[in-house]
């Protein structure tokens, strides 16, 4: 999940409103005696507008605008100079907003909807700060266009998509409607509609997902309800942010667990410590995804903050409640470690991603704005000592602008004393074409940096040209007329770069892409100084590139190539998502190139992303070109930090891919060797990993390849093999005992996996968020848990071919987490599925070997003993080996395997089934065909199955049919069948109907009260049966045998 805050200054004008209004004074920490509310209901009235913002704050800011007040003022120029407040922007609205995880794979219509939802936020700002109609109407056409176009969400992360527009639109809606902006009744009709119909039902039931999905949807549903007039709707939605707030922030007074909100049905401590990542809790301030990342937590202050502040509008001050004690403490806590503090051990394992970014509350400048060095246009470079000062200056920028190299490298070496370091890079970056060759300037650049500047070969001192004709004061005037462009960009500065000539190379890089767009120009100008400086190297490394390979080696024919600017912003998973797009099925072929991909451009990539985080705790920074070095005691995270949170993106990535393609996936898996397997292209003087670090990025890699098992639903033989040959890799990757293929797994060779092992998994460790966690025994890869994997798809290459498929996830869970009975009815549900002719003696004994099995795993085929009471680990594990045994009789005689039954279940030492169990079990199996019969003639359908297991009469196609009769001669139970039978076999001889012209079946013989009856009825029904009286005397014997009826 990831949102990008981009639009600052709206988030700045909102902070400038909370800190200069009557009703948005700063929060003052609350006392001990906070009084406490279930939840604030809806106002009698509402309030308009009244979300986030009421009309006090907006005059307030307003007034300050209109007095041209800082930093009110320069707010409200940045906001108007965003691209969404521009007047030449449409909107786009799409039916159906598809969006997917990360808002990616559907990506249909997400940004677009986000950005048009700020855009009218901006223009309804605009429009009542300034009084101008034209941002009233183009916000209106904004809100208009949406409510005629969209009509519904959907994809994964339509819940959040939904709320994070919905948020926007609210508070655009409200200012429109409330400020006379001439937004017709029609119109509010139709966009109330659409918050109603397509956005509120999405969001106003909550989310069991991570707590910033629901606190923003609360967000969005407040400030809908607020629009709406919908006290109902806004009760709703307070009622649930009651029980979220608590159980996104803890404090220490909630106890030594966390609260749970009910939407997850956690029951135990445990379930809550899983869920947060985390397992004590000893200060104030913790979040529920502070082991996630910060900026997860960021937007759930945000949302929580955001909803307090509405609340307050509405008429109940939630920042002096247990809401705004949680917010203040967690602002508190999160900045600790923000500002550099050490991340102590008992918090997330010591390690935690510190990705917050900015927040609601920080006033930023723009980026870009650097102010040219004074000394360029006054003082020194523009006193009285020499206007010939500014004449050289003024013939610099000419020679410059006109390409004529040669002659400003004669200027330079005569003028050196003028012509410094940083002016005459700044005079090359502002003025030099960016088409002009690389070459043709790069001597001067080694001589001027190494302040050796000296006349190039074949050139003779000329004098400064063009300039004569200027007096003193127009040229120092033309001087500081100048706009030399700075050497240093806000981003390079952030990340420390000192080197004036690499800050140089590296802006001019930027324009020249930006100009020409050709990599290869920008390699040949970097290539000569990479051993100047690391963060040169380290720069072109993790851009340079990979740019260069997706542009010109791997995709050469992409229709919109990646721009060095486009590239620079890309972070976190969204950067990874798009590097590897194309190439996990390369032109619609079946070509996987992820391997590659992530070796040659993610992982270069990866090099510098981690550099560029590394970030000084209070960093003085210079709004000019020159670059102060870093300041002691600057705080640097650690490598090991930046490195994980930078490759958990592409672990990330990778388990999402093998949900949607586990081919893919496996074979990226198999192409790459982890975050050690990187190809810097001879780039090679980088740093390594320490080894620690190293060996920490593998494991979670190889984590990864345990987690796609148990992501993946398929259940092909293919699917089979693939996950075989991840396991093996995995077991390579961890130097764990080595993975057979999976044609090569017999019983014998697979590993032990202790029943204490299964008892410590939980079902939360296969929930999709829970499978990279590092802390996950299924997924972390260790001997125990490979070996549990192997088990476990072995099991289902063996009921694969019974006929029963599972996943690796069902199996895993079946053998770890189901109970008794539900294995029970597994294992009768694949014994009915068995894909083997009956009377197959060899193939069912096999069968019963894979069951048996699949009940131990640590069963052999020797194994003849007992059922001795105890669990075992296998996928039936919980299932009693006596009652798996019966299950599997009554299996082997509906395939009519008698000589199989007899072998195993009467003829050993110690029959695997009690005497009297068996004798019941062949006895309910025989009935269970007799009463599906209809037909009563023994050679026949289920009266002769029936018969077959225990007749006394050898038939002659049958000859060992009184198998078991042999072995229980006493057997009442076989006695009594045995007559049931004969009775039945002399009846299907005689023409017999029954009520309502029902024929005769064999089971109305047991379902009778008075069997005995049937005898008068084929007397009346068979005219000549009185000259067989002996035969129906036999039957009614037999019948009194059988003891039916009694």
């Amino acid at each position: 999940m990831y949102l990008n805050f981009r639009f600052i200054p709206f988030a700045t004008l909102i902070s400038i409103c909370f800190l200069g209004s009557s009703n948005g004074s700063p929060i003052e920490p609350a006392g001990d005696n906070l009084h406490h509310i279930d939840y604030p209901r809806a106002p009698a009235t509402f309030t308009h507008p009244g979300v986030l913002v009421n009309r006090a704050q907006l005059n307030f800011v307003k007034a300050k605008v209109a007095a041209q007040a800082n930093p009110w003022y320069n707010a409200y120029n940045a906001m108007l100079a965003d691209p969404l407040a521009s007047s030449t922007r449409s909107p786009s609205p799409v039916p159906t907003v598809a969006c997917g995880s990360s808002s990616m794979n559907p990506s249909v219509g997400c940004f677009a909807e986000r950005q048009d939802a700020l855009a009218a936020y901006a223009n309804a700002l605009a429009w009542y700060i300034s009084g101008t109609k034209s941002y009233a109407t183009k916000a209106i056409s904004y809100m208009n266009a949406w409510a005629g176009g969209i009509k519904n969400h959907t994809a994964s992360n339509a819940p959040l998509q939904t709320a994070w527009s919905g948020a926007s639109w609210a508070r655009a809606a409200e200012i429109i409607r409330y400020s006379n902006a001439g937004w017709s009744s029609g119109d509010i009709t139709a966009f109330e509609k659409m918050l109603r119909s397509v956005y509120l039902p999405m969001i106003i039931g909550g989310s069991k997902n991570n707590g910033n999905w629901e606190l923003v949807m609360m967000e969005a549903a407040q400030g809908i309800a607020v629009f709406l007039n919908d006290a109902a709707s806004y009760d709703k939605a307070m009622a649930r942010f009651a029980t979220r707030a608590p159980a996104f922030v803890y404090l220490t007074s909630d106890g030594s667990c966390p609260k749970a909100a009910p939407i997850n049905g956690f029951t135990t401590c445990s379930q809550v410590q899983d869920f947060w990542q985390q397992y004590s809790f000893p200060e104030n301030g913790i979040a529920q995804e502070t082991c996630r990342d910060f900026t997860h937590v960021g937007y759930g202050i945000s949302s929580m903050s955001h909803i307090a502040e509405t609340s307050k509008i509405q008429g109940t001050d939630l920042w002096t409640t247990d809401v705004g004690t949680r917010i203040r403490y967690a602002l508190g806590f999160h900045s600790r470690y923000e500002l550099g503090e050490s991340v102590p051990s008992w918090l997330c394992g010591g390690t935690v991603d510190l990705r917050a970014g900015k927040i609601d509350f920080a006033i930023t400048e723009d980026s870009r704005t650097l102010q040219v060095d004074p000394r360029v246009c006054s003082g020194s470079m523009a006193d009285n000592k020499g206007a010939n000062r500014a004449r050289i200056i003024l013939e610099a920028v000419r020679l410059a602008s006109s390409a004529q190299v040669p002659s400003l490298h004669l200027l330079i070496a005569r003028e050196s004393n003028i012509l410094q370091l940083e002016l005459v890079l700044r005079i090359l970056l502002t003025y030099l074409p960016e088409s002009t060759e690389p070459k043709v300037y790069t001597d001067l650049l080694h001589q001027i940096a190494n302040s050796a500047v000296h006349a190039p070969p074949q050139s003779s001192p000329r004098p400064v040209q063009n300039r004569k004709e200027l007096s003193d004061k127009e040229a120092r005037y033309q001087v500081r007329r100048l706009h030399l462009l700075p050497l240093a960009e806000e981003q390079d500065l952030q990340a420390g770069c000192t080197d004036l000539l690499s800050l140089f190379l590296i802006h001019r890089a930027r324009k020249i892409d930006l100009e020409t767009g050709s990599i290869p120009e920008i390699q040949e100008l970097l290539e000569p100084f990479l051993n100047r400086d690391p963060y040169l190297r380290t720069w072109t490394v993790s851009n340079i590139l990979p740019l260069r390979r997706l542009n010109y080696e791997y995709y050469p024919d992409l229709e919109d190539p990646y721009t060095l600017e486009a590239f620079e912003r890309l972070e976190g998973r969204p950067a990874i998502d798009s590097f590897l797009a194309r190439s996990a099925r390369v032109g619609g072929t079946e070509t996987i190139q992820s391997g590659r991909d992530i070796r040659g451009v993610v992982g270069p990539w990866i090099y510098g992303e981690s550099s560029r985080k590394r970030r000084k705790t209070h960093h003085d920074r210079r709004r000019s070109s020159l670059v102060s070095p870093r300041p002691a005691g600057q705080v640097v995270s650690s490598k090991e930090e930046e490195c994980h949170t930078a490759w958990s993106d592409v672990n990330d990535w990778l388990l999402d891919l093998a949900l949607r393609d586990f081919a893919a996936a496996a074979e990226t898996l198999e192409q790459w060797d982890g975050p050690s397997d990187i190809d810097y292209d001879g780039y090679n003087d980088h740093e390594d990993l320490d080894v620690d670090i190293s060996q920490t990025l593998t494991l979670c890699y190889a984590q990864v390849g345990l987690s796609m098992l148990y992501a993946n639903s398929e259940t092909t033989p293919s699917t089979f093999e693939k996950s075989s040959g991840v396991l093996r890799k995995v077991s390579h990757l961890s130097d764990l005992d080595a993975h057979p293929a999976l044609e090569e797994i017999h019983t014998s060779s697979v590993p032990f996996v202790s029943k204490d092992y299964l008892d410590q998994l939980s079902e939360v460790y296969l929930l999709h968020n829970a499978l990279l966690r590092r802390n996950n025994p299924m997924t972390s890869s260790t001997q125990a848990s490979v070996s549990f994997a192997s088990l476990v798809l072995r099991s289902c290459v063996v009921l694969q071919k019974l006929g029963n498929p599972k996943s690796c996830r069902a199996t895993a869970g079946l053998a770890a987490f189901a109970k008794p009975e539900e294995q029970m009815n597994e294992l009768h549900k694949t014994l009915q599925k068995v894909p083997v002719k009956t009377r197959d003696d060899n193939a069912w004994a096999a069968v019963r070997q894979q069951i048996l099995w699949l009940r131990n795993w640590q069963f052999q085929a020797s194994e003849i003993e007992g059922d001795d009471g105890k669990e075992s680990t296998g996928i039936f594990g919980k299932v009693k080996r006596m009652n798996a045994e019966i299950e599997m009789l009554r299996a082997l005689l509906r395939a009519s395997c008698y000589d199989l039954a007899v072998h195993v279940y009467c003829m050993q030492d110690q029959r695997p089934i009690a005497d009297g169990t068996l004798e019941r079990t062949i006895l309910s199996v025989a009935m269970s065909f007799y009463d599906g019969a209809s037909n009563g003639n023994r050679t026949r359908g289920g009266v002769r199955k029936a018969s077959e297991m225990y007749s006394k009469q050898h038939w002659k196609k049958h000859p060992k049919v009184a198998a078991f009769q042999s072995h229980f001669p006493q057997s009442q139970y076989f006695h009594e069948a045995n007559a049931l039978l004969a009775a039945t076999h002399s009846m299907s001889f005689y023409s017999l109907t029954l009520q309502h012209g029902v024929p005769f079946q064999p089971v109305n013989i047991r379902a009778s009260r008075d069997p005995l009856s049937l005898i008068g009825k084929i007397l009346e029904q068979n005219p000549r049966s009185y000259t067989k009286l002996d035969d129906l005397i036999e039957i009614g014997r037999n019948l009194v045998r059988a003891k039916i009826g009694s």
